[in-house]
């Protein structure tokens, strides 16, 4: 079991690999930001440790690809955020809420 501290590590850790990859994805190197995001998948079972909220919007759980390398695109409806990959066709929602 991780301590708080492992965890700490690990969630800053993964928010730097997210960082990373969207720079990756930009420059489209392709290959190396699918590497990070396996990277992050991996640390997010072994660690038991969410998945940042911005970096869920962006990956595809299916494929585990990025939306920006895949051609998906992310749509806004109401209370609602569609994310769709453009790799597997996986669609995923997320509920908007007020605060």
């Amino acid at each position: 079991m991780a301590s708080n501290k492992e965890k700490a590590i690990i969630e800053r850790r993964m928010k730097e690999l997210f960082e990373l990859t969207i720079l990756d994805e930009k420059e489209k190197e392709i290959d190396s930001a699918s590497r990070k995001i396996e990277l992050i998948f991996l640390y997010s079972q072994k660690y038991k440790v969410g998945i940042p909220d911005e970096a869920r919007i962006w990956f595809c759980r299916k494929c585990k690809k990025g939306i920006y390398s895949t051609g998906g695109h992310i749509r806004l409806k109401k209370s609602m955020i569609s994310v769709h990959c453009g790799n597997c066709g996986y669609v995923r929602r997320f509920r908007i809420t007020r605060r």
